[in-house]
Protein backbone atom coordinates (compact mmCIF):
# COMPACT_ATOMS: atom_id res chain seq x y z
CA UNK A 1 0.00 0.00 0.00
CA UNK A 2 1.29 3.46 -0.86
CA UNK A 3 1.70 5.76 2.18
CA UNK A 4 -0.96 8.47 2.18
CA UNK A 5 0.26 10.76 4.97
CA UNK A 6 3.44 12.83 5.12
CA UNK A 7 4.24 11.29 8.52
CA UNK A 8 4.78 7.95 6.79
CA UNK A 9 7.32 9.55 4.46
CA UNK A 10 9.76 11.15 6.88
CA UNK A 11 12.66 13.22 5.50
CA UNK A 12 16.01 11.46 5.41
CA UNK A 13 18.56 13.03 7.81
CA UNK A 14 21.40 15.23 6.60
CA UNK A 15 23.96 12.52 7.23
CA UNK A 16 22.37 10.53 4.38
CA UNK A 17 23.63 13.19 1.95
CA UNK A 18 27.04 13.61 3.59
CA UNK A 19 28.75 10.91 1.55
CA UNK A 20 30.79 10.80 -1.68
CA UNK A 21 28.72 12.07 -4.58
CA UNK A 22 28.90 8.82 -6.59
CA UNK A 23 27.87 6.84 -3.53
CA UNK A 24 24.94 9.20 -2.99
CA UNK A 25 23.82 8.80 -6.61
CA UNK A 26 23.47 5.05 -5.99
CA UNK A 27 21.94 5.42 -2.52
CA UNK A 28 19.16 7.65 -3.88
CA UNK A 29 17.88 4.88 -6.16
CA UNK A 30 14.82 3.42 -4.45
CA UNK A 31 14.21 6.40 -2.14
CA UNK A 32 11.02 8.48 -2.46
CA UNK A 33 10.91 12.10 -3.61
CA UNK A 34 7.93 13.92 -2.04
CA UNK A 35 6.46 17.28 -3.04
CA UNK A 36 3.89 18.92 -0.78
CA UNK A 37 1.31 21.21 -2.43
CA UNK A 38 -1.04 22.35 0.30
CA UNK A 39 -2.57 19.13 1.67
CA UNK A 40 -1.69 17.15 -1.46
CA UNK A 41 1.38 14.96 -1.73
CA UNK A 42 2.99 14.20 -5.06
CA UNK A 43 5.55 11.43 -4.74
CA UNK A 44 7.60 8.98 -6.73
CA UNK A 45 10.30 6.37 -6.29
CA UNK A 46 13.68 7.53 -7.60
CA UNK A 47 14.89 5.22 -10.38
CA UNK A 48 17.58 7.27 -12.14
CA UNK A 49 20.27 9.73 -11.03
CA UNK A 50 23.50 11.34 -12.25
CA UNK A 51 26.50 12.34 -10.13
CA UNK A 52 28.38 15.61 -10.70
CA UNK A 53 31.80 16.01 -9.14
CA UNK A 54 32.22 19.68 -8.40
CA UNK A 55 34.75 22.47 -8.54
CA UNK A 56 37.97 21.75 -10.41
CA UNK A 57 37.12 18.04 -10.66
CA UNK A 58 34.27 17.43 -13.10
CA UNK A 59 34.22 19.63 -16.22
CA UNK A 60 30.58 18.63 -16.84
CA UNK A 61 29.43 20.14 -13.53
CA UNK A 62 27.95 23.65 -13.32
CA UNK A 63 30.25 24.19 -10.36
CA UNK A 64 33.50 23.28 -12.17
CA UNK A 65 34.80 26.86 -12.35
CA UNK A 66 33.57 27.80 -8.89
CA UNK A 67 30.52 29.37 -7.33
CA UNK A 68 28.29 31.61 -9.45
CA UNK A 69 24.85 33.10 -8.73
CA UNK A 70 23.33 30.23 -10.70
CA UNK A 71 25.00 27.36 -8.84
CA UNK A 72 25.77 28.92 -5.41
CA UNK A 73 23.50 26.37 -3.66
CA UNK A 74 25.87 23.60 -4.76
CA UNK A 75 28.52 25.09 -2.47
CA UNK A 76 26.33 25.01 0.63
CA UNK A 77 25.48 22.20 3.06
CA UNK A 78 24.55 18.72 1.85
CA UNK A 79 20.87 17.86 1.57
CA UNK A 80 19.60 20.98 -0.19
CA UNK A 81 17.75 21.30 -3.50
CA UNK A 82 19.61 22.86 -6.42
CA UNK A 83 17.02 23.72 -9.09
CA UNK A 84 18.22 25.21 -12.34
CA UNK A 85 16.59 26.12 -15.65
CA UNK A 86 17.85 24.75 -18.96
CA UNK A 87 18.17 26.72 -22.18
CA UNK A 88 14.80 25.22 -23.18
CA UNK A 89 13.18 26.72 -20.07
CA UNK A 90 12.76 23.42 -18.25
CA UNK A 91 13.69 22.97 -14.60
CA UNK A 92 15.93 20.21 -13.28
CA UNK A 93 16.28 19.08 -9.65
CA UNK A 94 19.60 18.26 -8.01
CA UNK A 95 20.53 17.27 -4.46
CA UNK A 96 23.68 18.73 -2.89
CA UNK A 97 26.19 16.12 -1.70
CA UNK A 98 29.04 15.58 0.75
CA UNK A 99 28.93 18.95 2.49
CA UNK A 100 32.54 19.82 1.70
CA UNK A 101 31.37 22.98 -0.10
CA UNK A 102 33.08 21.97 -3.34
CA UNK A 103 29.95 22.07 -5.49
CA UNK A 104 29.03 18.37 -5.69
CA UNK A 105 25.47 17.33 -6.46
CA UNK A 106 23.26 14.55 -7.83
CA UNK A 107 20.72 15.18 -10.58
CA UNK A 108 17.40 13.35 -10.06
CA UNK A 109 16.52 12.12 -13.56
CA UNK A 110 13.44 9.91 -13.20
CA UNK A 111 10.74 8.67 -10.83
CA UNK A 112 8.14 5.91 -10.70
CA UNK A 113 4.95 7.78 -9.65
CA UNK A 114 3.48 6.65 -6.33
CA UNK A 115 1.08 9.33 -5.13
CA UNK A 116 -0.87 12.15 -6.81
CA UNK A 117 -0.94 10.61 -10.27
CA UNK A 118 -3.98 12.56 -11.43
CA UNK A 119 -2.34 15.86 -10.51
CA UNK A 120 0.95 14.82 -12.10
CA UNK A 121 -0.90 13.93 -15.29
CA UNK A 122 -2.75 17.26 -15.33
CA UNK A 123 0.47 19.21 -14.81
CA UNK A 124 2.20 17.34 -17.62
CA UNK A 125 -0.75 17.71 -19.98
CA UNK A 126 -0.88 21.46 -19.37
CA UNK A 127 2.63 21.74 -20.81
CA UNK A 128 2.10 19.42 -23.81
CA UNK A 129 1.02 20.20 -27.34
CA UNK A 130 -1.10 17.76 -29.32
CA UNK A 131 0.83 14.62 -30.18
CA UNK A 132 1.37 10.94 -29.32
CA UNK A 133 2.67 11.60 -25.79
CA UNK A 134 -0.37 13.71 -24.93
CA UNK A 135 -2.66 11.04 -26.38
CA UNK A 136 -1.01 8.30 -24.29
CA UNK A 137 -1.24 10.36 -21.10
CA UNK A 138 -4.91 11.20 -21.73
CA UNK A 139 -5.66 7.52 -22.26
CA UNK A 140 -3.90 6.58 -19.00
CA UNK A 141 -1.46 4.34 -20.86
CA UNK A 142 1.75 6.19 -20.01
CA UNK A 143 1.90 6.77 -16.26
CA UNK A 144 5.47 5.44 -16.31
CA UNK A 145 6.34 8.43 -18.54
CA UNK A 146 5.00 11.08 -16.15
CA UNK A 147 8.39 11.67 -14.51
CA UNK A 148 10.73 9.83 -16.90
CA UNK A 149 13.30 12.56 -17.40
CA UNK A 150 14.51 15.53 -15.33
CA UNK A 151 12.28 18.08 -17.10
CA UNK A 152 9.21 15.84 -17.00
CA UNK A 153 9.87 15.13 -13.32
CA UNK A 154 9.88 18.82 -12.42
CA UNK A 155 6.74 19.51 -14.46
CA UNK A 156 4.86 16.59 -12.92
CA UNK A 157 5.79 17.53 -9.36
CA UNK A 158 5.50 21.32 -9.81
CA UNK A 159 9.17 21.87 -9.00
CA UNK A 160 10.51 25.24 -10.12
CA UNK A 161 13.17 27.78 -9.23
CA UNK A 162 11.21 28.91 -6.17
CA UNK A 163 12.37 25.65 -4.56
CA UNK A 164 16.04 26.35 -5.26
CA UNK A 165 17.93 26.11 -1.96
CA UNK A 166 15.16 24.33 -0.04
CA UNK A 167 16.44 22.18 2.83
CA UNK A 168 15.37 18.62 1.99
CA UNK A 169 15.80 17.52 5.62
CA UNK A 170 13.36 20.04 7.12
CA UNK A 171 10.21 18.73 8.80
CA UNK A 172 8.08 21.46 7.19
CA UNK A 173 9.81 21.51 3.83
CA UNK A 174 7.65 21.58 0.67
CA UNK A 175 10.11 19.10 -0.89
CA UNK A 176 12.00 16.21 0.66
CA UNK A 177 13.33 12.69 0.13
CA UNK A 178 12.17 9.80 2.29
CA UNK A 179 13.11 6.16 2.69
CA UNK A 180 11.18 3.65 0.57
CA UNK A 181 9.03 2.36 3.45
CA UNK A 182 6.21 0.12 2.27
CA UNK A 183 6.52 1.42 -1.28
CA UNK A 184 9.92 -0.21 -1.69
CA UNK A 185 8.57 -3.71 -2.14
CA UNK A 186 11.19 -5.19 0.19
CA UNK A 187 13.83 -5.70 -2.54
CA UNK A 188 16.97 -3.74 -3.33
CA UNK A 189 17.12 -2.20 -6.80
CA UNK A 190 19.50 -3.63 -9.37
CA UNK A 191 21.68 -0.67 -10.34
CA UNK A 192 23.62 -0.20 -13.56
CA UNK A 193 25.92 2.66 -14.51
CA UNK A 194 26.03 4.32 -17.93
CA UNK A 195 27.45 7.59 -19.28
CA UNK A 196 25.50 10.71 -18.34
CA UNK A 197 22.99 12.08 -20.83
CA UNK A 198 23.20 15.17 -23.04
CA UNK A 199 26.67 16.40 -22.09
CA UNK A 200 29.01 18.37 -24.31
CA UNK A 201 31.14 15.75 -26.11
CA UNK A 202 34.12 18.11 -25.80
CA UNK A 203 33.99 17.84 -22.00
CA UNK A 204 36.81 15.79 -20.48
CA UNK A 205 34.28 13.97 -18.29
CA UNK A 206 31.62 13.36 -20.95
CA UNK A 207 32.23 9.60 -21.06
CA UNK A 208 32.25 8.99 -17.31
CA UNK A 209 29.72 6.30 -16.36
CA UNK A 210 28.07 8.32 -13.59
CA UNK A 211 24.40 7.78 -14.50
CA UNK A 212 22.84 5.28 -12.09
CA UNK A 213 19.56 3.57 -12.95
CA UNK A 214 17.29 0.79 -11.77
CA UNK A 215 17.35 -1.70 -14.64
CA UNK A 216 13.96 -3.15 -13.65
CA UNK A 217 12.10 0.16 -13.93
CA UNK A 218 10.05 1.17 -16.98
CA UNK A 219 10.20 4.78 -15.76
CA UNK A 220 13.88 5.25 -16.64
CA UNK A 221 14.34 8.11 -19.09
CA UNK A 222 15.70 7.74 -22.64
CA UNK A 223 18.00 6.24 -23.75
CA UNK A 224 16.19 3.28 -22.21
CA UNK A 225 18.14 0.66 -24.14
CA UNK A 226 20.92 1.18 -21.61
CA UNK A 227 18.77 -0.46 -18.91
CA UNK A 228 19.99 -3.89 -20.00
CA UNK A 229 23.60 -2.77 -20.41
CA UNK A 230 25.96 -0.56 -18.50
CA UNK A 231 28.34 -1.64 -15.78
CA UNK A 232 27.79 -2.73 -12.20
CA UNK A 233 30.24 -0.11 -10.92
CA UNK A 234 30.66 3.58 -11.77
CA UNK A 235 33.65 4.48 -13.93
CA UNK A 236 35.62 6.24 -12.55
CA UNK A 237 34.60 5.22 -9.04
CA UNK A 238 35.48 8.69 -7.72
CA UNK A 239 36.60 12.02 -9.12
CA UNK A 240 40.11 11.91 -10.60
CA UNK A 241 42.69 14.48 -9.63
CA UNK A 242 41.68 18.11 -10.26
CA UNK A 243 41.29 19.07 -13.91
CA UNK A 244 42.83 22.19 -15.41
CA UNK A 245 40.53 25.19 -15.02
CA UNK A 246 40.72 25.77 -18.79
CA UNK A 247 38.67 22.65 -19.52
CA UNK A 248 35.32 23.48 -21.03
CA UNK A 249 32.37 23.53 -18.64
CA UNK A 250 28.78 22.69 -19.47
CA UNK A 251 26.58 25.81 -19.14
Amino acid sequence: MTPARSGEWRPLPRRFYQRPVVELAAALIGQVLVRRRGRLLLAGRIVETEAYGGEGLDPSAHSFRGSTPRCAVMFGPAGHAYVYTTHQGRCCLNVTAEGDRRGKAVLIRALEPLSGLETMRALRLAALDEGPTRARLLAGRADHELAAGPGRLCLGLAIDRELNGVDLTGARSPLWIAGPGRSGGGSRPSIRWTPRVGLNPASASCAWSWRALDVASAAVSPPRGARAGGSKLPRPRACPRPQHRTAKNIP
